[in-house]
């Protein structure tokens, strides 16, 4: 099965994010008519220009690109009424539901992007659930949006592996950024010249869904898993998030910055959480197969408080936190948590 496209001489971009931010550079210079529409939540989002980090309606305001601000894209009529036959919508993690009358009005041209295999990883949190599990394998993916979760047609794909320098989200965040600009070049020339895609139907019976995650509720660290367990916990939720969750002292602390070590032996489970050395303001904390050794240990004013940590304090979950982040299913509106 193909689909042709035709001309295409007009975008709409929804969501955010540094995706979005490249894809709006790149069309900008094409001389593309382009049109955001975006949330409160991503309007406020950082991306990384040449000259400094500032938030994505400051960018779009500075390169006097068309944009929305929407609760609710399905009945923005600003959105509506641009939409052509010979128009193109892409979805950058939109904050909305696409309902399926938006949907039909593009005819097949309403695309999203997705930075993970399909069906296999449907859903959101990529980067974190990708870290918990131990997966490498990256893909760049185009696919058409349905009234399903990820399930659309897929246009064009590009699977490559993450180096091992990768070790938290934005590491994750930033090579994926560099492997999606080698498929949108691809991509664009193909919508340029008028070529047709060969559209792979996906296979529901390979298929898997991962929700999404709210880092100070679902980030709470189980000092009883296994070491490396921890280690991915503590990495899955670094940067750019806000960091793994648990108490020290009485008082909620995140940690980052991790790596476990195995060069001091084991140790007994009831020794779990127990600072047992502090050399040049590094943090070893004592796991049962070996050492959690922790560069960075933030308050709730984000303040690091490494200064003030003594060895024999004890990091620390209580069992309530634990649950719950089991139990909590996180839900984002456009303005945010719901």
């Amino acid at each position: 099965m193909v689909i042709n496209f035709g001309e295409i001489n007009k975008y709409i971009l929804f969501g955010g994010g540094e995706l979005l931010y490249q894809v709006v550079k790149f069309l900008k210079k094409e001389n593309f008519c382009i049109f955001v529409v975006t949330s409160e939540r991503h309007s406020n989002e950082l991306v990384a220009t040449s000259k400094r980090t500032i938030p994505l309606i400051e960018f779009l305001k500075d390169e006097r690109i068309d944009y929305i601000i929407s609760k609710d894209v399905s009945q923005e009529s600003h959105a509506l009424n641009r939409i052509t036959e010979n128009t193109l919508g892409m979805s950058f993690g939109a904050a909305w539901i696409f309902r399926k009358q938006f949907i039909e009005l593009f005819n097949g041209r309403l695309l999203n992007c997705h930075g993970a295999r399909l069906p296999q990883n449907r859903g959101g949190g990529g980067y974190s659930w990708r870290i918990l599990t131990g997966e490498r394998a990256g893909v760049s993916l185009i696919h058409q949006i349905d009234i399903g979760v990820d399930t659309g047609n897929i246009l064009m794909s590009k699977e490559y592996m993450y180096p091992n320098t990768c070790k938290i989200p934005i590491d994750y965040q930033r090579y994926s950024i560099i492997k999606y600009q080698e498929l949108f070049r691809v991509f664009f020339a193909f919508i340029k010249d008028c070529k047709s895609f060969e559209l792979t139907i996906q296979q529901e019976r390979f298929s898997s869904y991962w929700p999404r995650l709210a880092t100070d509720i679902h980030g709470y660290i189980d000092w009883s898993w296994a070491l490396k367990k921890i280690e991915k916990f503590v990495c899955a939720f670094d940067d750019p998030y806000n960091g793994a969750s648990t108490f020290l002292n009485g008082k909620k602390v995140k940690l980052k910055k991790c790596h476990s070590s195995f060069n001091e032996g084991v140790f007994h489970p009831f020794q779990n959480g127990l600072v047992y050395r502090i050399y040049e303001n590094i943090i070893f904390v004592s796991v049962e197969e070996g050492t959690l050794i922790i560069n960075s240990v933030l308050d709730e004013k984000n303040i690091d408080i490494k200064d003030s940590i003594c060895i024999g304090d004890r990091f620390y979950t209580p069992i309530e936190h634990l649950e719950k982040a089991k139990q909590y299913r996180a839900v984002y509106s456009p303005v945010g948590l719901g």
